[in-house]
């Protein structure tokens, strides 16, 4: 009996420590690439557009807030306009020449609904190209 109780304590040991060396394998995979900025991921999505074809969706953000839509695109020779509207239609972001980027950063008035526009300009092939549509956010650092 006593061999029994021996056997499990030694085996309750090492299930312990095996699970503390799988925590800490854990913790060492999380990455801080700047702590102070603390930019968060909201949504991103693959879109496959043609030529002068236009992307159009609502999302909700709040008020203390940073924004940030960033596009990643592999191919050369192409224009994106990014704008951002309340839903009244209202141009919070990426008004005129500001709407012909990659990347564009912006705050929000107040809690509420808002529309993104993404409009592409590429090859005159038919053929679409992929792009990483991107949104994400901080608290407002001043």
């Amino acid at each position: 009996m006593s061999q029994i109780i021996n056997l499990k304590s030694w085996l309750f040991l090492i299930l312990f420590f095996g699970l503390m060396c799988c925590v800490q394998s854990l913790n060492a995979q999380v990455l801080d690439i700047n702590p102070n900025v603390q930019w968060k991921y909201v949504r991103s999505q693959q879109l496959e557009l043609k030529n002068k074809s236009t992307y159009q969706y609502e999302f909700p953000a709040e008020k203390g807030y940073d924004y940030i839509f960033s596009l990643n695109i592999n191919e050369s020779g192409i224009e994106t306009y990014v704008s951002v509207y309340d839903i009244q239609m209202k141009p919070i972001a990426g008004e005129g020449d500001q709407s012909k980027t990659n990347q564009l950063q912006f705050r929000v008035p107040s809690n509420g609904t808002y529309m993104v526009t993404l409009a592409y300009k590429g090859p005159e092939d038919n053929e679409s190209t992929p792009i990483d549509f991107t949104l994400i956010r901080r608290a407002i650092v001043e």
